[in-house]
């Protein structure tokens, strides 16, 4: 770099740069400034942070992951960051985040123009179908902000965020790319289901006891099904029944898996300590086959919330009741085991039944978002479910 060359600084920059901030890429440098731009609860000596950095920040380019780092224009001082993932280039999830140690008016300031600098460049300029923001529920500056250019509403989680003590709501803004709306009309808004509301196949009060020795490392176990870790053997199964799939509503059709991805999928997720994601084999309690698979992806340990999913691979036994026991010894793993405070769930619109489902279990509808993918030529999104802890143990019978 030569020395006339500033390396940092706005001035002749030409983007994303707003009234008193400015967005940058991260440098090796940027690790000694940490506890003000990057998001960990915990403390983090520069040193580890630079090694840290590293290796995310080519990695998650490599997966189209990125965070930039937010600065003020009038001294260069990182303030905060933004995060976004594209998929596919078609769409893009967004967050920003404002250094915890500023005041509360300052922090709400600071995303409040991140949010009108980022999205528009992501929209407009990245030529985005579509545009998701993650936001603290009663920021009101960060709510306007999103309103001015553009952006609606597509959920709302209930108390998915704790802070500063106090549990609030995540609500998802979703923007729009016009060239689209106008080509393919604009999607319905979601709506949210009442808070009150029938669950029509509850959890049991309490699941059965099990007589005599329980299943092979079994780890909850119902009354016809019980849920164990996934062996390196269930692979064969997987692969075996996903080329047998009867149903063609999945996102962009049925999957084609070979086991030794499955396999290696599956070991990946048991070494991570504490894993983000972590799934179970769904077996039958009267001879141990393998019928299917749920569990808990995108675990938040500090906000204790994640999102459930489930695969019933054995067509036979879809609609029969076993979904639903297996996703209740999930939700009790969940909520008793692991002491989660709420869960989320997003299903692809076509598929129905799995809606359906999630209702009766107790899910309430939290909106949708617009866009996610195509089913038979057209643009189709996806529900969006929540679950409090203690509405599911009230509504045991």
């Amino acid at each position: 770099m030569s020395a006339s060359m500033p390396q940092h600084g706005s001035e002749g920059q030409t983007f994303l740069v707003g009234p008193t901030l400015y967005l940058r890429g991260i440098e090796t440098d940027d690790a000694k400034t940490g506890a003000a731009w990057y998001p960990s609860p915990f403390p983090l000596p520069s040193e580890v942070l630079e090694e840290r950095l590293k290796e995310e920040v080519p990695e998650n380019a490599r997966k189209a992951e990125y965070r930039l780092i937010a600065c003020r224009r009038s001294d260069d001082v990182p303030v905060g960051s933004v995060h976004y993932r594209i998929e596919g280039w078609r769409w893009a999830d967004a967050s920003v985040h404002a250094n915890p140690a500023l005041g509360a008016e300052t922090r709400e300031a600071v995303k409040a123009e991140l949010v009108g600098l980022l999205v528009p460049y992501l929209l407009m300029e990245r030529d985005l179908m579509s545009v998701w923001l993650d936001v603290e529920a009663g920021e009101s500056i960060v709510e306007a902000t999103a309103a001015e250019i553009g952006m609606r509403k597509a959920y709302r989680l209930r108390e998915a965020i704790l802070s500063e003590g106090v549990r609030r709501d995540l609500v998802c803004y979703e923007a729009l790319h016009p060239a689209w709306v106008a080509r393919l009309g604009l999607p319905p808004e979601g709506e949210e289901g009442p808070v009150e509301r029938e669950v029509r196949s509850p959890a049991p009060r309490s699941f059965p006891p099990i007589e005599g020795d329980p299943p092979p490392n079994a780890m909850m176990v119902g009354e016809r099904v019980y849920l164990r870790a996934v062996e390196a053997d269930d692979a064969d199964e997987f692969a075996y029944w996903a080329r047998r799939e009867p149903e063609t509503f999945f996102d962009n059709g049925r999957p084609v898996r070979s086991p030794i991805s499955v396999a290696a999928m599956h070991r990946r997720l048991a070494e991570e300590d504490p894993p983000d994601w972590t799934r179970f084999a769904i077996c039958l309690r009267e001879n141990d086959e393998v019928i299917g698979s749920n569990g808990l992806e995108d675990i938040d340990w500090i906000n204790r919330t994640a999102e459930t999913e489930t695969d019933l691979f054995r067509p036979e036994y879809r609609g029969g009741g076993y979904g639903t026991e297996a996703k209740h010894l999930l939700l009790a793993y969940a909520f008793e085991h692991l002491g989660l405070y709420m869960v989320k769930s997003y299903v692809w619109q076509p598929n129905g039944r799995s809606a359906a489902a999630l209702r009766k279990q107790g899910y309430r509808d939290a909106g949708t978002v617009a866009w996610t993918g195509q089913k038979n030529g057209e643009m189709v999104g996806d529900y969006v479910f929540d679950l409090l802890a203690a509405e599911w143990q009230a509504a045991r019978r």
